[in-house]
């Protein structure tokens, strides 16, 4: 809602300890204060979490990392292993790797989202 809109009507409404808890973490990782939120779920507006946008962030960095180290891969292949010496090659699948490990927590936290 726009700032000039004057609110002018209260709503009360009595929940539990872990309800108004649970209120308040979900306002939080959508970046919204907990009135605000009600609000928006009351009225069916949509709420984007902010949590989603970082774990989103976080899975396109490495997502970009393994696209990388891929294609160095994939060079390597088509040159034969030509010039790139054995600790090379190793570093590079160890780096591809850790992308990956780095990737589940990511898709682990994604899914609880969901």
């Amino acid at each position: 809602m726009k700032k000039a809109d004057t609110r002018i009507k209260c709503i009360k409404s009595y929940v539990t300890i872990e309800e108004h808890e649970q209120l308040q973490k979900i306002a939080e990782q959508s970046g919204l204060s907990v009135s605000e939120y009600i609000r928006r779920v009351a009225t069916n507006r949509p709420i984007t979490s902010m949590v989603d946008n970082h774990a989103f962030l976080a899975a396109l960095k490495v997502n970009a990392d393994l696209g990388r180290l891929g294609g160095l891969f994939k060079y390597y292949i088509s040159q034969g292993f030509k010039n790139v010496s054995p600790g090379e090659i190793k570093s590079l699948l160890h780096q591809i790797d850790l992308r990956q490990r780095d990737l589940s927590p990511i898709i682990s936290k994604i899914r609880q989202i969901l």
